[in-house]
């Protein structure tokens, strides 16, 4: 039954870019120029064609942590379909909700966990989302208690977030018998083709397949950020009801957080921002 492969996050951390650059590399064998719509070999969990067929959208506006009874059910026929293998965009915690859990080692292949600053999260989500000031940002990434995001644009999407600590922490320690790779965003901005080497060599072990370093450097070429952001010009992203690739640069908190702000998140995250090396 062990069929998926999660692409985990929190929100602002390159997971679309990873999944644009994977997409590329398996969906993209004949290294064509494909928009946006190359996205949908990777889909984000939980994918709405199963969900629309279990979900009563009325549960899960009187409840919308009520998404978490469908987890297991999502999970259960996605593995049953004939793709030998299937990559999940993800942003939620590996977190256990009333008993339920995202997932389990029964349906999980492998996480590949992407990770950054958390201070350049705060500006990033901000910039994204004009409804969330930086303030309000760093409230939710600090904050003790779950919480549901529900999307604007689709009350089935919906997404159990922690603060940014404890997205980490439950990717990292969680399901311990399921191979992982940890990816910092910073890593893959300042070393683009030996992290995404690195990511490869980690599925074609999972895989027993060869890699393949001339694809990935078109695959590299093809998710360029620069080319995102130009493409998103002309090619509306279907995800996002704004502008979704501004900068993607790192160190944006220095001039764009106050003194208290950077405080806020530091005291908060410090041990995992000093065992990631932010701090």
């Amino acid at each position: 039954m062990k069929k998926l492969i999660w692409i985990s996050s929190y929100p602002k951390s390159g997971n679309t870019w990873v999944r644009y650059f994977l997409s590329n590399y398996f969906y993209n064998k004949k290294k064509l120029d494909l928009d946006f719509d190359i996205l949908k070999n990777i889909d984000k969990f939980p994918p709405q064609k199963y969900l629309k067929e279990l979900v009563k959208e009325t549960d899960l506006i009187k409840n919308a942590y009520n998404i978490c009874k469908y987890w297991p059910l999502t999970q259960e026929k996605m593995t049953k379909s004939k793709q030998e293998v299937i990559f999940i965009k993800n942003h939620n915690a590996l977190v256990s909700v009333e008993g339920t859990n995202l997932t389990d080692a029964r349906y999980s292949l492998a996480f590949i966990h992407i990770v950054r600053d958390p201070r350049d999260i705060a500006v990033s989500y901000s910039n994204f989302d004009k409804r969330i000031s930086i303030d309000k940002a760093i409230d939710r990434m600090t904050s003790e208690n779950l919480y549901c995001h529900v999307s604007k644009k689709n009350p089935l999407d919906i997404e159990v977030l922690g603060s940014w600590k404890f997205n980490y922490l439950s990717w990292k320690n969680g399901i311990s018998e399921v191979p992982r790779l940890l990816i910092r965003y910073e890593d893959l901005v300042t070393n683009t083709y030996n992290k995404k080497l690195k990511i490869i060599k980690f599925l074609s072990n999972i895989l027993t397949s060869p890699v393949d370093e001339e694809h990935i450097k078109f695959s590299i070429a093809q998710s360029d950020f620069k080319r995102l952001k130009e493409l998103e010009k002309s090619k509306k992203f279907n995800e996002s009801t704004s502008k979704f690739f501004n900068s993607g640069q790192i160190g944006q908190w220095k001039t764009k957080l106050s003194l208290e702000q950077i405080r806020k998140v530091e005291n908060f995250c410090k041990d995992e921002m000093r065992e990631l090396g932010y701090l």
